[in-house]
């Protein structure tokens, strides 16, 4: 399939953008950036590479497709891999996607879907009808219609446990919105229950049955994604990180990031010094 190169512009509160893997999007590459992008990453060929989300490695292989979040790290490590990505924005996600499909971007659960073979050719089709709309007149209506039907037939492919987020979707939802936003100073359950409009007990009760994780280990979980976005890919020292993550002592930081990842932060940041010299 020919996608036109159609510009990269994703201030826009509409954003949609379909773009082939090979293409460079350098303002993705700048992790100092923080944009509210959903993607969908389609693999269209079979690839000794492996796809890093959130630092852990998944495989790649014909017609596997993975959904992601704003916040999530991602890229392809070795060589290039065939397929396209389409982008968008969080208020297009916001109309498209339904508690039938929230699931699928649960950023707790990154094993991606293996596609069946009779629903790759619905899901082609579509994705023609996107390209065709989004490279042409680029009505945002047409495309929301089109992604949402793209989303609903992906569902029918899923493998492995699917997560339901059940009745509670909307809470769980704002639940990783204020998390996302106040993680950094926030670490106590009863801030986010409140919110909510839930007990800490419950809200706890729902997280646990939704994904496995309490508030806590959710908090915890974002924390060490993003200290380890910052030793990465940053500028920053580990005092910087330390107190931009909320961390009232540098030692404190580096005894938390040790004890959830086995690593200090020193030993992480050559580790991946090492990678990028390996793949650059």
């Amino acid at each position: 399939m020919i996608i036109p190169d159609t510009p990269f512009n994703p201030a826009s509160a509409d954003f949609f953008g379909i773009y082939p893997l090979t293409r460079s999007l350098p303002e993705l590459q700048d992790l100092s950036v923080r944009f509210t992008l959903f993607h969908i990453v389609w693999f269209t060929g079979e690839s000794s590479s492996q796809y890093v989300i959130d630092f852990e490695r998944y495989p790649i292989a014909v017609d596997s497709l993975y959904c992601l979040g704003p916040w999530q790290v991602h890229r392809v490590s070795g060589e290039p891999a065939e397929g396209i990505r389409i982008i968008f924005s969080g208020d297009i996600y916001g109309d498209v996607v339904n508690d039938d499909v929230r699931w699928l971007f649960n950023p707790l659960v990154n094993d991606g879907v293996r596609l069946k073979a009779d629903i790759v050719e619905p899901l082609r089709m579509l994705l023609r009808l996107m390209v065709r709309e989004s490279s042409g007149a680029g009505e945002t209506d047409m495309l929301k219609a089109y992604l949402k039907a793209f989303l609903l037939h992906l569902i029918r492919s899923g493998s492995g446990e699917r997560i339901s987020f059940g009745v509670d979707a909307a809470r769980l939802m704002i639940l990783f919105s204020l998390v996302d936003t106040h993680y950094r100073k926030e670490r106590k359950v009863s801030f986010y229950a409140s919110r909510i409009g839930l007990s800490p007990k419950r809200l706890n009760e729902i997280l646990k049955m939704a994904t496995g994780l309490t508030l806590t280990a959710l908090l915890h979980y974002r924390l060490i994604i993003e200290a380890r976005r910052q030793i990465s890919y940053g500028k920053r020292n580990f005092k910087e990180i330390a107190f931009d993550l909320g961390f009232s002592e540098q030692a404190y930081f580096s005894r938390f990031f040790k004890k959830k990842t086995g690593q200090t932060p020193e030993a992480f940041r050559q580790q991946m010094f090492k990678l990028s010299k390996q793949s650059g």
